[in-house]
């Protein structure tokens, strides 16, 4: 369902980069793929600097350090994650569907590239802009499904942390110890009940048996 590629995307036909903007990419491109071999922890910037090919002076006239290449691919991953599920979410006018759906992308990247979805966890945990701007992203989904008398909270925060909390803690299941399918239809069913949907009908928006 999401497939996150290893490299930024391409500017449009009527966006020209400068080489400083390039070889910025470049930059970014290389530690995104050297950090989906390794993790963030393991990424070291002349590893990164030679994938790039340039000198470690030209990686430290982009970013300061480890730590904000580590923020710039945190934030590219965040961006990316938002911009494939805009086109599908548009169609969606309920916020369980929206619900469904979000942690449905997630729950998929670890079924399909452990490594990935191990490198976004990472990640979520080392940058706080990351973990916000996935925060965000459930609150709203969250009022939605408020507003519509579909979800029944106790708090907003308490919510956005359960649906982080508890896909986060499945992706990492996901991808170290490979449960069936039947798993990730347990886990969004489980979220939707934990907002306030009957079970019957959090089995049945899952897509499976629970």
């Amino acid at each position: 369902m999401t497939k996150l590629s290893r490299e930024p995307p391409r500017p449009t036909s009527s966006g020209k980069m400068t080489k400083r903007e390039r070889t910025r990419r470049e930059i970014l491109a290389a530690a995104i793929q050297v950090m989906s071999e390794r993790g963030a922890a393991q990424a070291v910037v002349h590893e990164i600097a030679v994938r790039a090919n340039v000198t470690t002076g030209t990686f430290y006239n982009h970013f300061r350090g480890k730590a904000e290449i580590v923020e710039a691919v945190a934030g590219w991953f965040s961006v990316s994650m938002m911009d494939q599920a805009d086109e599908a979410r548009a169609a969606m006018t309920t916020g369980t569907e929206r619900m469904v759906d979000g942690c449905q992308r997630y729950l998929s990247i670890a079924r399909e590239s452990p490594k990935t979805a191990l490198l976004v966890l990472e990640l979520a945990m080392a940058s706080p802009t990351m973990l916000k701007t996935i925060g965000e992203f459930v609150l709203a989904d969250v009022r939605l499904g408020v507003r519509q008398k579909e979800f029944t909270i106790f708090g907003e925060q308490a919510a956005v942390d359960l649906v982080e909390g508890y896909v986060m803690l499945a992706m990492r299941v996901i991808a170290l110890q490979r449960p069936p399918a039947s798993y990730e239809h347990s886990v969004v069913a489980t979220i939707l009940q934990g907002l306030g949907v009957s079970s019957q009908r959090a089995a049945a928006l899952s897509g499976g048996k629970v």
